[in-house]
């Protein structure tokens, strides 16, 4: 099988990515700056024909068998979900269930999820290098069989447009876009939430998708958009817990590393079909 999977210079670690980022930005040129310091591996890959460029890849904490390949146009920042990886790496949160993560990008929550003992998990994304970026990852630093990687359609960017009626979890997971902007191309929807639509979404569809005792665990670090997920996870009627010892009064409006906000439905709102 020919090589299909090209490292770039390290200069060119996280160009594409810079260039489409806002709040996010100045987070992204300090693991730039990492990257230039430490140096990026160059090693072509070829164990999976997919036609994308590799930028970087990286040493994750808590990733066992190698390291995490990000694909050009991936969104990479892991200081977004260092207290949800510690749940899954320390606490075990995901072991024995069923487990969807919403915008996976690299990967790596899913992998940590597989080599945690998750029962099985779903993972989507709505840009296609994203997809093929997770699949990737899968397969090489895991040997499950029980991860399922879905494509988002574009006419239909919400958070369970590919889960099907009757499909629930025990953990529904996701590190969401965190602003309120424009989307002009695929990648940019790691950055922005158009009108908060997937937010809306994600919490519309809480009731169907989440099992009775199930959990609900958002990375943000936007203080907007975290003081909207609590109002509009209150006005729903559902529990929110910020599971992080910081005070959002101390926060700037774009903060690393990412809070972790626990969503829980009441179980008189949970769908029927259970």
């Amino acid at each position: 099988m020919a090589p299909s999977l090209f490292l770039p210079l390290p200069s060119a670690c996280f160009y594409n990515i810079v260039l489409h980022s806002h709040s996010r930005r100045r987070f992204l040129v300090g693991s730039l700056a990492l990257c230039l310091a430490n140096g990026c591996s160059r090693d072509q890959r070829d164990e999976v024909d997919y036609p994308f460029k590799v930028a970087q890849t990286w040493t994750a904490e808590g990733v066992m068998h190698g390291d995490i390949v990000q694909f050009e146009s991936v969104f990479w920042e892991p200081a977004d979900t260092i207290s949800l990886r510690k749940l899954i790496v320390e606490d075990g949160i995901c072991s024995s269930r069923d487990v969807l993560e919403i915008g996976t990008g690299t990967g790596l929550i899913a992998v940590l999820c597989l080599q945690y003992n998750a029962n099985s998990v779903v993972a989507t994304d709505i840009n296609p290098a994203a997809v093929n970026n997770a699949k990737y990852n899968i397969a090489m630093l895991t040997e499950s069989t029980q991860a399922d990687v879905r494509q988002v359609p574009h006419d239909a960017p919400m958070a369970f447009s590919t889960i099907g009626d009757r499909e629930r979890f025990d953990l529904i997971l996701s590190n969401p876009p965190w602003e309120d902007g424009t989307v002009e191309k695929p990648a940019e929807h790691a950055f922005y939430d158009p009108n908060f639509a997937l937010m809306d979404s994600l919490l519309d569809g809480l009731p169907q998708h989440l099992n009775i005792g199930g959990r609900c665990l958002l990375a943000y670090g936007h203080l907007p958009a975290i003081e909207r997920l609590l109002q509009q996870a209150t006005q729903r009627g559902y529990g929110c817990k910020i599971l992080d010892d910081r005070k959002l009064e101390d926060l700037e409006t774009d903060f690393l590393p990412g809070m972790l906000i626990e969503v829980t439905v009441p179980a008189h709102s949970l769908s029927s079909n259970h």
